[in-house]
């Protein structure tokens, strides 16, 4: 496995993603059966809440969440990666929608993958789920897998690892305590869920992410939310990547009701299930006169002119 190998992958399954819930919060919100990790960082992902050891990292690239242990590929070549991603087509566990997604990723992260084993049922938490494992060889001959465990966030969503089978198997406790944490935080009590109208929130607001693979591919994604003063909300996605083998379009549109209290806002999507993320006013580092809201730790700048938060 070669370095170039992981970036054009990840390229590639930004392409299948809807708009991105990574990021820290400081709200806590576990279901009864979920294990926190004592010490570890609260995490949101495609409307679940998890926990990462202290040990990991996580960083937003394009829609995707990439989770990194210390230590991690130390020696310059890619001997481990971990990603969350999800396909907004996938809307069941049941049915064979995201066994097909998850194995397109696998044979674009490896190929020549096959699968091992899998779909076995699983429970996250609180969450039910299903595993996979697809195996293939690389390129110096060595066993590689390509591990999936998926649930249904918002979407069809998933923690893909790929890797040397000894040196993931190293990981295996945290990544079973990460699975052990999940949980969806508590639906809204009514309407949009808790709190009203924020004023000053309503209006466009943007996040642009361009990314270059080290193969020639890459990726664009536009992402922007539109908060209305009647209570209504829209989101729009489009995003486009391109690798050695092509290219991919993707959009999506979410409309629903909103609001906002102390350091959340709250969606309630006229399809799909209610969720809530994190909140925080900032002005650009920059442009220090731009306002921008923080959702789930994705910066979006105002897409009009208004004066900057105080």
């Amino acid at each position: 496995m070669r370095h170039a190998i992981a970036l054009s992958v990840l390229a590639f399954l930004l392409a299948g993603c809807g708009k991105d819930e990574g990021g820290s919060s400081s709200s806590s919100s576990s279901g009864p059966s979920a294990r926190r990790i004592s010490g570890g960082t609260e995490t949101r992902f495609k409307g679940i809440v998890f926990d990462i050891p202290s040990n990991w990292k996580s960083q937003a690239q394009g829609d995707a969440l990439v989770l990194a242990p210390d230590g991690a590929n130390s020696t310059g070549s890619v001997e481990e990666f971990y990603l969350m991603g999800a396909d907004t087509a996938v809307t069941s566990l049941s049915g064979e929608a995201m066994e097909q997604s998850l194995a397109k990723s696998a044979a674009q992260l490896q190929p020549g993958a096959t699968k091992k084993s899998g779909p076995d049922s699983a429970t996250f938490g609180a969450l039910e789920g299903r595993k996979w494992v697809w195996s293939a060889k690389a390129q110096n001959g060595k066993d590689v897998e390509v591990r999936a465990w998926g649930w249904m966030g918002t979407s069809g969503s998933a923690l893909i690892a790929l890797g040397f089978p000894d040196v993931l198997a190293k990981r295996e406790k945290d990544v079973e305590a990460i699975l052990a944490s999940m949980s969806k935080p508590a639906a809204p009590a009514s309407g949009g869920g808790g709190g009203g109208i924020a004023q000053e929130l309503c209006g466009q607001w943007i996040w642009f992410s361009n990314f270059t693979a080290n193969n020639g591919g890459g990726s664009q994604t536009n992402t922007w939310i539109l908060l209305e003063a009647s209570g209504r909300y829209k989101w729009h996605y489009d995003s486009v990547s391109t690798n050695p083998n092509g290219a991919a379009w993707g959009s999506e549109d979410e409309t629903g009701t909103w609001s906002a209290a102390e350091g959340t806002i709250s969606f309630r999507p006229d399809r799909g299930n209610p969720y809530t993320q994190a909140l925080v006013k900032r002005n650009h580092p920059k442009n220090v006169g731009d306002p921008m809201i923080v959702l789930d730790g994705k910066a979006y700048v105002t897409a009009t002119n208004r004066p900057a938060w105080r």
